[in-house]
């Protein structure tokens, strides 16, 4: 799997202070991966310590773009987001 990173991506996560190797290690070894039917991207989840790693990527062939990512303290962003049919589980 080739991992690219979109330039939305890099300056989200050079703002957000997100290590590149936790954005990699949420891809490799995700808690959960959510398809967003509105937009079409997947997303993984990982928690790391007591906040959750969301990031949001699309597959082009067999690169997997990122697209955007996000840290919260919000655990149950996703639960919230999978109740209201924005997110599903694959």
């Amino acid at each position: 799997m080739t991992i690219e990173l979109s330039p939305h991506a890099k300056k989200r996560l050079k703002i957000r202070q997100i290590a590149e190797v936790d954005v990699i290690s949420a891809l490799k070894n995700p808690d959960k991966i959510l398809f967003n039917g509105d937009t079409g991207n997947f997303i993984a989840v990982k928690k790391i310590n007591d906040k959750m790693l969301v990031v949001v990527y699309m597959i082009v062939g067999n690169i997997v773009r990122v697209v955007s990512a996000f840290i919260t303290s919000k655990l149950d962003i996703v639960d919230k987001r999978i109740r209201k049919g924005r997110w599903r589980i694959i």
